[in-house]
């Protein structure tokens, strides 16, 4: 099943970011400096929950290149690999001094389960949602450890700052879905559905909206005498159009995680 492993490689590891905008060279020490620094009011710590600076992300913004974004992994003691409760601390902090500037925790954004967290980036396209309201990212990508029946998604979740505040623009939406039934030698099928996020027109309450568009790719493999043959079919799919309800963008269940 070579085409369908391969697509699960890439749907794994997502989508490099412009090389131009990694401007962070340490992120487990900037997370750690940006803590240090920060006052006793700015995310702090809880009982019962561990910062994982060593898995912090860290990407300074160039549309803003004065901001440098910070997320950090918080999770909650007890659970195991597969099996655990997590946040994300997003931290906006001055490039130069690297003290906060805004803050927002994302409960739950790392729980796990069956399919669990597999890493995360900084996405700072230019969402610029309306004159003075330009929103990043964070990416979150997720899998399972099945080998017959393999599975990942990664999604994505948007934040800004509105009236002086760092807040979510709404719950994450998965634009990368992967997930096959194979025989781990060769027959199976899969199939990947990825999407790209454009910013539309302005809505209703003072937002842009977003318009997702969708391509689905299905793979069938089989065995043919002593070699392993696959066939891909691509299909366009369905365009979705989130709409800003003056609180957040809705996003319908299909485009949620699992």
């Amino acid at each position: 099943m070579r085409i369908a492993l391969s697509l699960l490689l890439a749907a794994v590891g997502g989508t490099a970011l412009p090389a131009h905008a990694q401007d962070c060279h340490d992120a487990q020490a900037a997370a750690e400096e940006a803590y240090v620094v920060r006052a006793d009011n700015v995310l702090p710590d809880r009982p019962g929950y561990t910062r994982d600076t060593a898995g912090s992300v860290c990407r300074r913004w160039p549309a803003r290149p004065e901001l440098t974004l910070l997320a950090t992994p918080v999770w909650r003691d007890g659970g195991d690999h597969d099996a655990r409760e997590g946040d994300v601390d997003i931290l906006m902090i001055d490039s130069d001094t690297l003290a906060p500037r805004a803050w927002k925790v994302l409960p739950g954004a790392l729980d796990s389960d069956a399919i669990f967290f597999d890493g995360m980036q900084l996405d700072t396209a230019r969402y610029q949602l309306a004159p003075g309201t330009l929103a990043f990212g964070l990416r979150v990508q997720r899998r399972n450890g099945s080998g017959p029946n393999p599975f990942s998604e990664e999604q994505l979740q948007l934040l800004a700052m509105q009236a002086g505040t760092l807040r979510a623009l709404g719950p994450p939406m998965v634009l990368r879905r992967f997930q096959a039934e194979w025989d781990t030698r060769c027959a199976g099928e899969s199939t990947e559905v990825s999407r790209t996020v454009a910013v539309g027109p302005k809505g209703k309450h003072g937002l842009a909206d977003l318009v997702l568009r969708e391509r689905r790719v299905t793979t069938r493999s089989w065995m043919d005498g002593e070699e392993c043959r696959d066939q891909a079919t691509p299909l366009e799919g369905e365009r979705h159009v989130l709409r800003y309800d003056g609180r957040q963008y809705g996003v319908p269940e299909p485009l949620r995680p699992l």
